[in-house]
């Protein structure tokens, strides 16, 4: 991962990163405002060594002395000092100040001791550093006069303290606390706010490293080793123009269907297919809708399409254009009808549908038969872009069988939904058969995280905002084109429609009409007249 991607990750975790900072802080206050009210009283040891009747006595005693402090002030929390402490409490009834606190330090380049003590109470703390201060003159006093003491026990502590050169003397008594400690509360709370900003990144960054569903463009391409053709926009309009049969490619998601046609025609300009499968992981990842818009898009370019519903187990083709689905692809090869007569037309000119037909108990073994290669052959050979809507690779075998027979296969994933492993297995038995992945498409791209699919994850909503800001006016209000043009239109002008009976030559797409007169056959027999819109099923 680099910066840049961090930095992207980041930002598109903001919101993730805004709620894990003010949980810090609150977290930072709680503690701050909850925790009980605490005095500091502070005493002052110093130590003395020798006498400074001269100046070497004096020099050699202040250094002495100040070893003797650096020494003396570690024994402040020891077990010794604690007892004399809690000794001189109870004599003073002063028992719950024990539960306070002790620390210690020197001043910097002295022989000062400073005790401070921290107690629930202005009393409990005065207390416990004074009696600190006790405990530790006494301490001191038993280490310096060891061995005089094992000596003469009997001694009282005026006798020992004439016996050393070394004294602790209480130079500073604690006085009484006014007010309670104050903490800083600022430093508080920003600590709390950088522990939620590092926890917010720490949690967007894992969620980035264990996420295994697709959600960019590189995704795809990284596991496939195919580009991915085109990057549909989440529009819950597809659907219901799918179901309603009225289809309309216009805005966003129609230019992302004409990039699809526009990359399928170009993506081989030598050998450019003739026939393609389009096919995803799993059900209802929106295959048939790709199916139905590019099919649409191929024939409003001029070439003659034929839409051919190969999901012979969930059919949808049928809905989408309104026809009767009694009478399809699963008769025309059983042989019960003729191909020219299974061919539905639509509104759109040049585009026929051939539908599912009934429902077979064996449509792996139909699928993959002689009869259906050889149906796609005479559709490509009389002139036919064909495109296939074929079952979920995942689930049955069938998409497989038929992209033996295709130029290539097509396959759909959805942004967030389908996984990677998913993505890499449907590669894989893509290979094992042969077949040739053309490319991707992904779909249900969300509009405000097109950036994100796109240019990679945390991008932000670039890639709709570009195209929504050419589709709009400066107030913001949508433009409405005075005429629909495709995407071929827009670069080499008006396109003919190429006749729908007619076969292919060096020099295009030859009229039926043409052919009969030149007395050869046509390797597919015309199939009925120019298309007219179709009847809705009832």
């Amino acid at each position: 991962m680099t910066v840049i991607d961090l930095v992207r990750l980041l930002r598109r975790n903001l919101a993730l990163l805004v709620i894990c900072a003010l949980v810090g802080i609150a977290v930072a206050a709680a503690y701050v405002f909850t925790r009980p009210v605490q005095y500091v009283a502070q005493s002052t040891a110093m130590v003395v060594a020798g006498d400074s009747s001269s100046v070497g006595g004096a020099m050699s005693g202040n250094t002495i002395a100040q070893q003797r402090a650096s020494a003396y002030s570690t024994l402040i929390g020891t077990a010794a000092v604690d007892n004399r402490v809690r000794a001189a409490l109870d004599k003073q009834g002063l028992v719950k100040a024990a539960d306070g606190t002790l620390e210690a330090r020197v001043v910097s380049g002295t022989s000062f001791v400073q005790i401070t003590a921290t107690g629930s109470s202005a009393q409990n703390a005065q207390g416990l550093a004074n009696a600190a201060l006790v405990g530790l003159q006494a301490e001191a006093l038993r280490m310096e006069t060891y061995s005089q003491a094992r000596a003469n026990p009997g001694y009282s502590q005026a006798q020992l303290e004439k016996l050393t050169a070394i004294h602790v003397l209480s130079y500073e008594p604690a006085g009484l606390p006014a007010t309670p400690r104050q903490d800083n509360v600022p430093l508080y709370l920003a600590l709390g706010l950088a522990a939620g900003l590092v926890v917010g990144g720490v949690i967007a960054v894992i969620r980035r490293m264990f996420d295994v569903k697709v959600r960019s463009q590189k995704d795809v391409e990284e596991l496939t080793g195919h580009g991915v053709m085109a990057i549909i926009p989440e529009d819950r309009q597809l659907t219901k123009q799918r179901k309603s049969g009225d289809l309309e490619l216009s805005g966003i998601a129609g230019e992302a269907f004409r990039q699809l046609r526009t990359n399928l025609r170009f993506i081989n300009v030598d050998h450019p297919p003739k026939a393609v499968v389009v096919t995803s992981a799993n059900p209802g990842e929106g295959k048939s809708t790709v199916c139905s818009y590019l099919a649409r898009s191929v024939a409003r370019s001029g070439q003659a399409t034929v839409l051919v519903d190969a999901d012979m187990r969930r059919p949808m083709q049928h809905t989408a254009f309104g026809i009767d689905s009694h009478v399809g692809l699963s008769q025309v090869l059983a042989g019960d009808i003729s191909l020219e007569d299974a061919l539905n037309p639509t509104d759109v000119p040049g585009l026929r549908v051939l539908v599912a037909g009934r429902i077979p108990p064996n449509p792996s073994e139909l699928l993959g038969s002689v009869r259906m290669h050889n149906l796609i052959a005479r559709l490509t050979k009389a002139g036919y872009f064909v495109i296939l809507d074929a079952p979920p690779l995942l689930a049955v075998t069938d998409a497989g069988l038929l992209a033996t027979s295709t130029d290539g296969v097509i396959m759909v994933n959805v942004v967030g939904g389908t996984h990677k492993e998913q993505v890499t297995l449907c590669t894989k038995r893509l290979d094992q058969v042969g077949a040739v992945l053309l490319g991707s498409v992904l779909t249900r791209a969300p509009k405000k995280a097109m950036g994100d699919v796109l240019y990679g994850y945390g991008a932000g909503s670039f890639g709709y905002s570009s195209y929504n800001a050419y589709y709009t006016d400066g107030n913001g209000k949508k433009k409405r084109r005075k005429k629909k043009m495709s995407l071929e239109e827009d670069y080499f002008g008006k396109v003919e429609l190429a006749p729908v009976n007619s076969r292919p030559t060096q020099d295009g797409p030859v009229p039926a009409a043409s052919v009969a007169a030149s007395g050869e056959q046509s390797d597919l027999a015309p199939v009925g007249p120019r298309p007219r819109p179709a009847r809705r099923a009832r």
